[in-house]
């Protein structure tokens, strides 16, 4: 029996979306709307921010996932996108042009690895409002031989919609 006879009747508050494939980072106040997927960038690639382009992160360590919260009256969701570069310079230029561009916010297309294409950043009701924001980065050594030095890049938002799924 549920405690004080409530019962739950929301989806659970965890998303996982799985590892992801691709990112499309498009600066907010560039951000057109729904119809301005287009094509997106090869796999493990960051497109559409210049200095960031081309620049692979890793595939395999890399996630998105969508927290449901609230304490019943207002749910919000936050939004968390995960991407590890290998450590160097490159990874540096990155991680700095990022940082950089993180006033302004991001809208991010994500390529899962099923397939499953979503938007974060962008909802139907605040559209660019609560954009994706570089929330941290950490550099790391590896703390063991199979560890890869890398910059881990964590961009963050909270709205109140779930991601929406890309045709």
């Amino acid at each position: 029996m549920p405690l004080y006879g409530l019962e739950k009747t929301s989806p659970d508050s965890v998303r996982p979306r799985g590892g992801v494939a691709k990112v499309e980072l498009i600066p907010a106040g560039s951000f057109a709307g729904m119809g301005e997927a287009g094509g997106v960038g090869g796999v493990g690639e960051v497109g559409s921010v210049p200095a960031a382009a081309g620049y692979a992160f890793r595939e395999d360590r890399a996630h998105y996932s969508e927290t449901r919260s609230g304490d019943g009256l207002q749910m919000l969701v936050h939004h968390s996108l995960v991407m590890e570069f290998p450590a160097g310079e490159a990874a540096r230029r990155a991680a700095d042009e990022l940082v950089a561009r993180s006033g302004e916010g991001f809208v991010a297309i994500v390529t899962t690895a099923s397939g499953e294409r979503l938007s974060a950043g962008w909802s139907e009701r605040f559209g660019t409002g609560y954009p994706l924001r570089v929330a941290k980065v950490s550099s790391a050594s590896g703390s063991v031989p199979a560890d890869f030095p890398a910059i881990t890049v964590t961009l963050e938002s909270v709205d109140a919609d779930f991601s929406k799924g890309w045709s």
